[in-house]
């Protein structure tokens, strides 16, 4: 879909100069004609950098945004979006791809929506709309803009890229899966790969803190429930690593159990109630049916900080929005109500996980990128990196180690082609008291040029300093000198 300009003093300009030079006046684009694709705006911008905006639709209602920087490096990264979407964003922004000269490109994913990404009401009934949302809205707005790409600098790019977190993890993995060809690399941060397993997680942590669906004034987990908690994680784990600095280097190692504080004989402080010890349970060891694991649990660590288990899993009155508590209790009743029963009154009450394999067997198969086959795009030269926080307490990193676990069994050469770095004490794609600032798209694109792949990444602290990170399942090792905070003082085992 190269499309053509109406301005044929622009086609002139692309005739006339050679293809490395060629770029078109910003306000020429507005007459940009392609099947199915209707451009509303194109605009000159001066930050962050000089450049082109160029709004438009495809179709009835995926809308989009190019921005084609006046120093371009030659390449294009399409961004995701989070939550359920449903405004124009682009999450390659947070990777400064425009400072960095990349053309790149965000979309709503195909409708408009309020409540910050957690309002669901639009997909009831609408399968086109699920469908974009999806994955088919970031193939259709890649092309589309790649193909604004070749018509302002007169070349098309040299290499394509994907960059996403969350649900822009979850539609990395889907470009990866069912669109092999469209990218030459992927970044895909803290993945929602189970949408399934996700909604079981929300729903159960959920019916656990908020157990009177008609009560959603305070949790289960008060705030000196949760510092009890993050205390006691921490005086049985946080030397585990060989460091005493509120970071757990694997949380996996840490095998502390809640009931070990639970109250004794009148106790209150200090300690934890019943409901608390199930509540807690509920997000360490996720949700179960007859005994058995659904769905993965969270790892330790979370609990620490307001913006992971605070806001996450636990919440407070209206903390995310009028009548919604937390984003576990948003994201799960939402999607329930609205892309699975098509039923505006359900609450977490409700919740059967015995039922819900079968009620959404087919957005399952459409939402969640699970397939560990990526033969397709590797076979392309495709490059996907992906990371994970292990104190994420939205999307739990086992989630993702169990998915790259299954991508490696499946045929132990992608290793070669895919590789995830976990960050310690890194909560939700970023945040938290661990290193969570890394380069992912230069990591990436030197990745693509030199075919070799990354064993060690560099990721900094906010107040400075900064770590060394492991390709998995190699992990970091403390070397039992200094602070902590510089690369040298780990190696990879």
């Amino acid at each position: 879909m190269i499309g053509k300009l109406r301005s044929g003093v622009a086609l002139a300009l692309l005739a006339g100069m050679g293809v490395a030079e060629a770029q078109v006046a910003c306000e020429s684009l507005k007459g940009y004609q392609a099947a199915d694709v209707k451009i509303t705006a194109a605009t000159p911008a001066t930050s962050p950098v000089p450049l082109c905006k160029v709004d438009g639709v495809i179709g009835k209602e995926i809308n989009f945004s190019v921005w084609l920087p006046e120093a371009w490096n030659g390449k294009f990264v399409m961004g995701g979006q989070g939550g359920f979407a449903g405004r124009v964003e682009n999450q390659a922004m947070s990777l400064q791809a425009l400072q960095k000269g990349y053309a790149t490109a965000g979309t709503d994913t195909g409708h408009s929506s309020p409540g910050r990404g957690i309002d669901g009401a639009w997909a009831m009934g609408e399968y086109e709309r699920i469908a974009n949302y999806a994955h088919s809205a970031i193939h259709r707005v890649s092309a589309t803009s790649k193909a604004m790409v070749q018509a302002r600098y007169g070349r098309a790019p040299e290499r394509t890229y994907f960059a996403g977190c969350s649900n822009g993890g979850r539609q990395a993995l889907q470009m990866a899966q069912r669109y092999p060809t469209d990218f030459d690399g992927i970044i895909a941060g803290a993945p929602a790969i189970d949408f399934q397993g996700i909604t079981a997680a929300f729903s159960t942590v959920t019916q656990k803190m908020y157990p009177d669906p008609r009560k959603l004034d305070a949790p289960v987990i008060d705030r000196a429930a949760r510092e009890t908690v993050a205390k006691a994680v921490m005086d049985k784990c946080d030397t585990i690593d060989g460091l005493k600095d509120g970071i757990l280097g694997d949380p996996r190692k840490c095998t502390f159990e809640a009931k070990t504080i639970q109250c004794k004989s009148g106790a209150k402080a200090n300690c934890l109630s019943p409901a608390q010890v199930a509540a807690v349970d509920a997000i360490v060891k996720g949700p179960m049916v007859n005994g058995k694991p659904f769905h993965v649990g969270f790892g330790w660590g979370g609990e620490q900080t307001e913006a992971d288990w605070g806001t996450w899993l636990i919440g407070s009155k209206d903390r995310v929005g009028a009548g919604q508590p937390s984003l576990a209790y948003g994201f799960s009743g939402e999607f329930m109500r609205y892309f699975v029963k098509g039923d505006p009154t359900w609450d977490h009450s409700r919740t059967n996980l015995v039922e819900l394999p079968k009620e959404m067997k087919l957005l399952q198969m459409t939402l969640s990128p699970t397939n560990p086959d990526l033969s397709a795009f590797r076979s392309n030269g495709g490059k996907l990196l992906m990371y994970h926080g292990w104190s994420d307490s939205a999307l739990s990193p086992n989630m993702s180690i169990n998915y790259v676990d299954k991508v490696y069994a499946k045929d132990a050469s992608a290793k070669n082609d895919v590789r995830m770095f976990m960050l310690p004490a890194v909560g939700h794609c970023a945040g938290g008291p661990g290193p969570d600032r890394v380069d992912y798209l230069d990591a990436l694109d030197k990745w693509v040029s030199s075919k070799a792949a990354p064993d060690e990444l560099t990721a900094s602290f906010a107040a400075g300093g900064s770590r060394k990170l492991c390709a998995y399942p190699k992990v970091a090792v403390y070397s039992g000198t200094g602070d902590g905070k510089s690369p040298d003082q780990f190696r990879c085992e």
